[in-house]
């Protein structure tokens, strides 16, 4: 009977603690989707010039901006989702983030940048030296 009786505290005791962990599991509350993620130059090191397709959503409407990097692209007042097109440069990886009115970032994305020619992986085709 103790057998009994003790393994259904047990089973209550896994139940509420997966229903508290369930309940207190972040939700998603803000979506931030930029296109491309990916700018191609043709080496390492110049500059990437394209445009962006942000869209992003929030749970409630409010000010929001949207940051590259520390640099501030655009702002939004009361508003809970949004779509644009915004031209950028970039030289490097950046990350882009949605932030509120008190600098709290809502959700970030990253951008990143590849080269067509990569000296770092680039091997010579033929050696230095021959003897014709």
């Amino acid at each position: 009977m103790s057998f009994k009786l003790s393994s259904i505290l047990v089973l209550c005791l896994l139940l509420s603690k997966t229903v508290n962990a369930q309940a207190n599991a972040p939700t998603k509350k803000a979506k931030l989707e930029i296109k491309p993620m990916v700018c191609m130059v043709k080496s390492m090191g110049q500059i990437c010039e394209m445009t962006i397709s942000v869209d992003w959503s929030i749970q409630k409407p409010q000010n929001v901006c949207l940051f590259k990097n520390d640099t501030s692209l655009q702002c939004w007042q009361n508003t809970q989702k949004a779509k644009t097109n915004i031209s950028i440069s970039i030289s490097e990886d950046m990350i882009f983030s949605l932030r509120n009115e008190k600098m709290h970032v809502l959700a970030n994305q990253k951008v990143k940048i590849n080269a067509a020619v990569s000296r770092k992986y680039r091997r010579k085709l033929k050696s230095d030296w021959s003897f014709f």
